[in-house]
């Protein structure tokens, strides 16, 4: 008896690690302007040179998570996070407090010459990532299109 009690403590311990790791719950809800749902993507847009704006604005469920924006290599950004305007290039991140959080995020970036010249002439596409997690099991990936729309 004592064994199989051990056995059975031994296997609601690993399923209880596991459901852990594979849980993913999200640490909020994001909602975009300035990007579209097109054939099963977010899409947002960018202008002939490469430059691009969208807005994110964050409702939390739990406080001080990790938020990533994760841009294509060599993209620089410029993100107005409250009264701060953050410059940088590749990936932006923050820890989001419930207290501290703007209305909204406002992101701006301008790709490099060689990825705008795959996205605009030759109908290719790039990617931004946004990741949002905390431990134990708070975590949500989304991924952002950005393409060309040409206008005539």
């Amino acid at each position: 008896m004592n064994k199989a009690l051990i056995i059975l403590t031994l296997i609601t311990l690993a399923l209880l690690a596991y459901a852990v790791e594979t849980a993913e719950l999200p640490p909020a809800s994001f909602s975009y302007m300035d990007v579209f749902y097109v054939k099963n993507e977010s899409v947002t847009y960018v202008t002939p040179d490469g430059a691009g704006l969208f807005g994110l604005k964050v409702e939390p469920y739990v406080d001080g998570f990790d938020l990533e924006i994760i841009f294509p290599e060599g993209t620089s950004y410029l993100v107005r996070y409250g009264e701060e305007n953050i410059k940088g290039t590749g990936e932006f991140k923050v820890t989001v407090k419930k207290d501290e959080l703007p209305e909204e995020i406002y992101i701006q970036f301008q790709l490099p010459g060689k990825l705008t010249d795959e996205v605009v002439h030759r109908k290719g596409s790039a990617k931004i990532e946004i990741k949002a997690h905390k431990l134990p099991f708070w975590r949500t990936n989304e991924t952002i299109v950005v393409k060309y729309r040409k206008t005539e």
